[in-house]
């Protein structure tokens, strides 16, 4: 075998002495300035809160005054006699606490791009980045202790520490010779030794500190088929092995190792991540027992532990993993009989082991959350979990914040809202299911491998129907894919609201335009418009039933009967001029009579409220020309009050249209086209009477029907549906009353003549 001598280390080691007081530290010489830490007390914080149903060998939680609470991202880096070293990683930086174990007092460690690591003690190395000085920081001392340093030639490389002592090694480029030395400081002088056990032409494993004074090397030699490992014990006071190398068969060569006073464990894994745990007797000849504990189903490691007569294992970073596994649960399994087993934890991330041998371990319980748990031996032996510090985090997959307005307003922000339902974790998959109370239809949105569901919703159901107001129900099913807990379902309520549209019969913000049929049959078309379309188009054609050719006129009036959505109203031919009641879903109740003498009237029109009351109006003219206004009253009974009379003059007008608001102001207005196919703009006034009229264009007598159908593009304005020979349009309102209309743009709800159904209102 070939060995380093250590001659080129210890020329190098140097010792640095510096003596602080209080919490604040003095300065260092000019060579070690950079790596001063600052060590802050911080106040013991409230312990997490009990749990419902423990798990099998996890004591009951602390009370307030004996736990603590630590970040959520915490990490354990190394346990000591009366305290232990946790590390928390933000986006901003890495957060170091010492944490002792009587009254929960911690104290924070910081120093620009500095590490500190430890153990199996209560001495904390900080090493600034770059540097090759490692300061050690005695955490029992209440002035923070007095600091020594010690560094060595650039190459080496710490490969571990145990107690005061740093396991460094250093691999000739030349020669592929490996030298790995034991650095520590034992008084007041620093020493270090060769580890003459290991060869000098073998490859560096892994260092465990897992017994006081006893550190764990792992080496190995060949690769592939050949590939093997040792596991030596050292006394890290002379350099010497303690049992002798024991050779281990791991095709994985950072398979977990732990030494105690009486027994060595170790992990074998194949490339296939079977998972065998191996345990045997120090110092004796004795067999070595292999337990089987099944297929991995991450690359993480298994993290083996011996905690008194009983040996744990768990497959680490469960509560992260996107796949389940029955290796992550810590589970201890006696020494005597394997086939004793105790679950203790759910899942585990970090570990370090006490000085006295008690595992202190980073996981959490479905039961009792995240946390710092303490594993030792109960009276009887058998290990049990406590919880030292927590996280206020759940290790069960939970809900931690929902943003659903109890109100979502579709007529605001284009018709667009931000629904957002946060988890505990990413690890997870499911769906978040709106539903509308009344019509049952639903949206779903599915998630998959992220913490939660942020959704821009744009108003639409499955299949891209327009979401109707009303009651709507929200419900979040979720599945943790590690498995560690129970699925979530966690439900909610918000309302969705939009100003009545003129046309709007199924309350979902898109105008429906009816037409009959020649047989008499009444259709009602949803007219859409998206981004990705040319043109205004229909979404489906519905029925809504037969015998409507007995009537003379139709008209789309608006809310005028206090109901869920517009109203109709039919003149049938002796002049009774009837109420059909919307229903909000599409259809209408059956019709109520309103009144008769209602063919004294050529034109009918309603769907603008002209006195501001809420409440659409209907305007009709008689044969002498004169114009009646009839004003809503929002009850089914009486739908209208008695007439008032606008004006006369009103002979020369072919068609009139009550399209609500287009020019701007808080009253509907109404279109008149002359008999030279001119348009006119008459805007409200008052609830009797129209301000000047404003001319909009001649040739409309192209058109022989134009419907006031309310606002299709969802931009505050109504617009105008103009149908005739050559098809139909839609005009877009400008808000503007002296060019209330854009340029007329295609629509493919009505073809162009001849058509088995014509548009009506």
């Amino acid at each position: 075998m070939q060995y380093r001598s250590s001659a080129r280390l210890l020329a190098a080691v140097t010792a640095v002495l510096a003596v602080t007081a209080g919490t604040a530290l003095t300065a260092l010489p000019a060579t070690a300035a950079a790596a001063t830490a600052t060590l802050a007390t911080a106040p013991t914080a409230t312990a997490a809160p009990a749990p419902t149903a423990p798990v099998s060998g996890v004591q009951a939680p602390l009370q307030a005054a004996d736990a603590v609470t630590l970040p959520h991202p915490t990490e354990i880096v190394s346990a000591g006699a009366t305290g232990y070293l946790t590390r928390a990683v933000y986006p901003s930086g890495t957060e170091y606490r010492w944490t002792t174990y009587a009254d929960g007092t911690t104290r924070y460690l910081t120093a620009p791009r500095t590490t500190f690591m430890g153990g199996q003690s209560d001495i904390v190395f900080s090493r600034k980045e770059g540097e090759d000085i490692y300061w050690i920081n005695d955490m029992t001392r209440t002035d923070n202790g007095i600091r020594y340093a010690m560094s060595h030639n650039q190459g080496y490389m710490l490969r571990g520490i145990v107690g005061e002592t740093l396991v460094m090694s250093y691999t000739d480029e030349d020669t592929g010779v490996l030298d790995v030395n034991l650095v520590t400081r034992p008084g007041d002088a620093t020493t270090g030794g060769d580890v003459t056990v290991i060869p000098g032409n073998v490859r560096m494993g892994r260092v465990w500190a897992s017994t006081p004074g006893t550190a764990l090397i792992q080496y190995y030699t060949g690769t592939g088929a050949d590939l093997r490992t040792f596991l030596v014990a050292v006394d890290t006071a002379t350099g010497r092995a303690v049992d002798g190398p024991r050779q281990t068969h791991s095709e994985r060569t950072g398979a977990d190792a732990f030494v105690s006073r009486t027994h060595v464990a170790w992990i074998e894994r194949t490339i296939a991540n079977r998972v065998q745990l191996v345990t045997t007797v120090r110092g004796v000849d004795a067999p070595e027992v292999t337990t089987d504990l099944g297929q991995a189903s991450t690359g993480a490691d298994i993290d083996v532990n011996l905690v008194g007569n009983w040996v744990t294992t768990t497959e680490l970073n469960g509560r992260t993993a996107t796949v389940a596994s029955p290796l992550f649960p810590l589970t201890a399994r006696s020494l005597a009989d394997p086939r004793t087993t105790v679950k203790l934890l759910d899942h585990v991330s970090s570990s370090a082991t006490a000085p006295n041998g008690d595992l202190y371990a980073r996981g959490g319980t479905v039961a009792q959350g995240e946390g710092i748990y303490r594993i030792s031996p109960d009276s009887d032996g058998e290990p049990v979990a406590t919880l030292v510090a927590g996280t206020d985090a759940p290790t069960a997959l939970a809900i931690t914040s929902t943003d659903v307005p109890s109100t979502v307003d579709l007529d605001k922000n284009g018709g667009k809202v931000t629904l957002q339902w946060l988890l505990s974790r990413e690890n997870a998959g499911g769906k978040v299911t709106l539903r509308h109370v009344r019509t049952g239809r639903t949206v779903e949105f599915p998630f998959e491998n992220q913490a939660g569901v942020r959704r821009e919703w744009q108003g639409t159901l499955a299949e891209g129907s327009l979401a109707p107001n009303g009651d709507y129900t929200w419900q979040l099913d979720a599945k943790p894919l590690n498995a560690i807990g129970l699925d979530l379902r966690r439900t909610g309520t918000f309302k969705v609201t939009r100003k009545a549209g003129l046309h709007d019969y199924d309350d979902n913000g898109a105008p429906d335009l009816l037409s009959r049929d020649a047989a008499g049959g009444l259709w009602r078309d949803e007219v859409r418009k998206t981004s990705l379309s040319t043109d205004y188009w229909s979404l489906e054609s519905k029925p809504l039933g037969a015998g409507w050719n007995g009537y003379n006129q139709i008209e789309a009036v608006g809310n005028v009967a206090g109901g869920a959505a517009p109203d109709l109203v039919a003149r049938d031919a002796s002049g009774i001029l009837w109420l059909y009641l919307g229903k909000g879903d599409g259809t209408f109740a059956g019709r109520t009579k309103i009144g008769s003498g209602w063919n004294g009237y050529n034109k009918i029109t309603g769907g603008s409220d002209l006195n501001g009351d809420g409440w659409s109006d209907l305007l009709a003219t008689d044969a002498s020309g004169v114009l009646w206004a009839y004003q809503g009253t929002g009850n089914w009974s009486a739908p209208f009050r008695g007439r008032t009379k606008v004006g006369g003059g009103w002979g020369g007008m072919n068609q009139i249209t009550a399209v609500g608001d287009v020019a701007g102001t808080s009253q509907g207005d109404l279109l008149a086209r002359d008999t030279a196919g001119v348009l006119w703009l008459y805007q409200g006034a008052t609830g009797s009477s129209f301000a000047t009229r404003v001319r909009v264009g001649s040739g409309w007598g192209a058109y022989t029907h134009l419907v006031g159908m309310g606002d299709v593009d969802r931009d505050g304005r109504n617009d105008l549906f103009a149908y005739g020979k050559s098809g139909s349009f839609v005009y877009r309102g400008t808000g503007v009353a002296a060019a209330p209309f854009g340029p007329r743009e295609s629509s493919s709800v009505y073809p162009a003549l001849p058509t088995p159904r014509h548009p009506i209102v």
